[in-house]
């Protein structure tokens, strides 16, 4: 295993069922791929992030759902001059960069199942929707009615996270 995954990467891992679909999946980006699913498969008393994936990949396991790791594989591109390729995944800003634009893009459009497991990712859903209620408060501290509360903000294309 350390001679195929001792690289850099972005990586899923992916808890599904056949047949069902997917059900949850944490997105993150590593050096060393290898000791990343190490590290996962055996957190150390201090990792959190690694103990709440392992605890819910093992209840997945007790459901009979499948966990799989998956990295991105993906051909060279570039974003006005900056080239995006697998050998430049060891500049830790380019995993980061790749890494919340497959957050992003799984997350497209999507409101219910599967459920996303980057703590990141659900805070700043939680923070957008905690301004949009402040927003909102002001509007009505401000007299708008709830109907054209809901036009502005249809207008202004703004939707809870």
């Amino acid at each position: 295993m350390k001679e195929q995954y001792c690289r850099p990467a972005v990586y899923r891992w992916m808890v599904w069922t056949p047949g069902y679909g997917m059900h949850a999946y944490y997105v993150g980006e590593t050096d060393n791929l290898a000791r990343r699913i190490q590290h996962c498969v055996r957190p150390g008393k201090t990792q959190a992030t690694n103990l709440r994936l392992k605890a819910y990949f093992d209840e997945a396991g007790n459901q009979k759902q499948r966990v799989e790791v998956q990295t991105l594989v993906f051909e060279p591109f570039q974003v006005n001059k900056v080239r995006f390729s697998a050998d430049l995944l060891g500049h830790t800003h380019i995993r980061r960069i790749l890494e919340n634009l497959v957050l992003v893009w799984l997350g497209a459009g999507q409101s219910g199942p599967p459920l996303i497991l980057n703590r990141v990712l659900e805070r700043d859903k939680q923070r957008t929707n905690k301004h949009i209620d402040l927003a909102l408060g002001h509007l009505k501290h401000l007299g708008l009615t709830d109907e054209n509360t809901s036009r502005l903000l249809k207008a202004l294309k703004i939707e809870r996270a």
